[in-house]
């Protein structure tokens, strides 16, 4: 067998790259690579500041909705009479159980939807605590509502630790709606304080 001299028959041209070529070439892969990590950037900051828009919204459209139950709760609240019949406290509480069951399915559509945005992650804080006030509000809304089923069949003792369960909960929600103010001014001012 014989051995072939690769060298011989393989002859690589010679590269005569002057400086200026060099330069430019460097200068260029340079250029290229700050174009695609400005790029990444801008992307990056863009999708961050359009998951923050969706969430805002979201919590927006939570806050519009619970506005409006709030203002039927407080009214139903005020309606209560100072000596009310057996007959206006009957109805009384069924219409408290109608607001209240009302107010657990909307509180539990917003936090579905609240839960599932993608923030981020300076914005986890705002986002875990304005879940817990939705899931505070679910828990007092559910309390109201087992309260308004204990007074329908005669346990009044059942409904007035209900009535008092729901007032705790509601205490957290105040709370934890604190918590999404002073988690949301952290996030926007960059994580400062």
């Amino acid at each position: 067998m014989r051995v072939v001299n690769l060298k011989k028959h393989l002859k690589l041209p010679k590269i005569n790259v002057d400086r200026r070529d060099a330069l430019v070439a460097v200068l260029a892969a340079a250029a290229v690579i700050s174009i695609a990590f400005c790029g990444w950037t801008l992307f990056v900051d863009y999708t961050e500041t359009s998951r923050v828009a969706e969430f805002s919204r979201h919590v927006a459209a939570s806050e519009a909705d619970l506005f409006l139950l709030s203002g039927d709760i407080s009214s139903h609240m005020r309606s209560r009479p100072g000596r009310p019949s057996i007959a206006e406290c009957d109805a009384w509480m069924r219409e408290l159980g109608a607001l209240a069951d009302y107010g657990r399915g909307l509180t539990s559509y917003h936090r579905q939807i609240i839960a599932a945005d993608v923030v981020p992650e300076a914005y986890t804080g705002a986002q875990s605590a304005y879940t817990r006030a939705l899931d505070n509000l679910n828990r007092a809304f559910s309390l109201w509502s087992s309260a308004a089923g204990a007074y329908d069949t005669k346990a009044y003792s059942a409904a007035n630790n209900n009535l008092a369960g729901a007032d705790r909960a509601w205490k957290d929600y105040i709370t934890a709606i604190s918590d999404y103010d002073r988690e949301l001014r952290r996030a926007e001012e960059g994580g400062e304080g």
